[in-house]
């Protein structure tokens, strides 16, 4: 996934407005993260999650400051995240699907504080901006487990590429499914599991490999 220079401008344009608040911001897009998504608090079980507590501010000014860390070096995303990455991939365990779903609430705290500015073309270029971060998590598979290419014979599977952005989403809306339906999951997924089962003929092994990346187990499973 790349950009566009319009794009970058876009979010370069907005980033200035929004880095002005960036406290007010954060708190605001975690508050909605855990109010509409409360799954996600299990990832916070030391934390005063009561709106406006000091550790809501605290991380929420560290999250818009990553931002704006991907912002100024929006020709690297994928550098500038990469220690970011390894910590909430292999140490904190964080599930990538709720990255996306922090991106939607940082979208929307951002819309409601500039509406006028939030166009629908910067609403794309941001949206475009933000699922980089689901994109890096998701590039990891195929780096700790080569084998998992032969899967995919037709795809351009370098970094960054429409191939792997798009199946990335599909696979993050799947867990997406599975969380809405969570006291039936089997159901759920049904169609998915006859799909990989007897069209794809996919080794099952491989949604162990790729489970891991999401819960940050080390490449060696340690």
């Amino acid at each position: 996934m790349t950009l566009t220079q319009a794009e970058k401008a876009a979010v370069v344009a907005i980033w200035g407005k929004i880095a002005a608040q960036v406290d007010a911001l954060g708190t605001e897009s975690l508050e909605r993260l855990f109010s509409s998504f409360p799954q996600t608090k299990t990832y916070f079980p030391h934390f005063d999650l009561s709106q406006g507590s000091a550790q809501l501010h605290d991380h929420g000014s560290k999250v818009l400051g990553a931002i704006g860390e991907a912002v100024k070096n929006i020709d690297n995303i994928t550098g500038a995240l990469a220690t970011l990455s390894e910590l909430h991939a292999y140490i904190l365990r964080v599930d990538p699907v709720n990255f996306k779903l922090l991106s939607h609430c940082i979208l929307c705290s951002v819309a409601a504080h500039f509406p006028s500015d939030f166009t629908p073309e910067v609403h794309a270029a941001w949206d475009k901006f933000l699922s980089k971060i689901t994109s890096v998590l998701t590039e990891k598979m195929f780096t700790v487990h080569p084998q998992t290419k032969t899967y995919f014979p037709h795809f351009d599977l370098r970094p960054d590429s429409g191939h792997i952005r798009c199946h990335g989403m599909k696979v993050v809306a799947a867990l997406g499914e599975a969380v809405r339906q969570i006291d039936n999951i089997s159901e759920a997924l049904s169609a998915l599991s006859n799909l990989h089962a007897y069209n794809l003929l996919v080794d099952p092994v491989n949604f162990k490999a790729r489970a891991s990346q999401g819960r940050g187990e080390s490449p060696r499973g340690a």
